[in-house]
């Protein structure tokens, strides 16, 4: 499974603009990522803070009543990133800031399928 997940995201790494992209469980622990830029350190760091903002993010949509949270979508001067619930894991990755918005979260939803089926083999 794990060769999987890696190939899985090693293709989508080959989508023009995005520069990095992991899969991580629940509790903030890398389960895969690649990068062209961060190395497995800081693929590791990101992964346990990602696992951090959608901890706050499920506080806040219980608080506001707003049900589940399901994609988060973050811009930044330099970039954009994305977290997407794949079935008790989420599949996060990095883009350079002028990406095509609607092809890759078109491509992002693609992949998470790919990730689900991965994980009910």
């Amino acid at each position: 499974m794990q060769e999987i997940l890696e190939r899985i995201l090693v293709d989508f790494l080959k989508i023009s603009g995005v520069t990095a992209a992991g899969i991580i469980d629940m509790d903030g622990l890398t389960i895969a990522s690649h990068s062209s830029r961060m190395n497995q350190e800081e693929l590791e760091v990101a992964g346990g803070l990602i696992a951090q903002l959608v901890s706050a993010a499920r506080e806040v949509s219980t608080v506001s009543g707003m049900g589940e949270v399901s994609d988060i979508i973050s811009e930044m001067e330099n970039g954009k990133f994305f977290i997407l619930s794949a079935d008790g894991v989420f599949f996060w990755f990095f883009t350079e800031p002028n990406i095509n918005l609607g092809y890759i979260r078109v491509q992002a939803k693609k992949t998470v399928e790919k990730i689900k089926n991965s994980l009910s083999s």
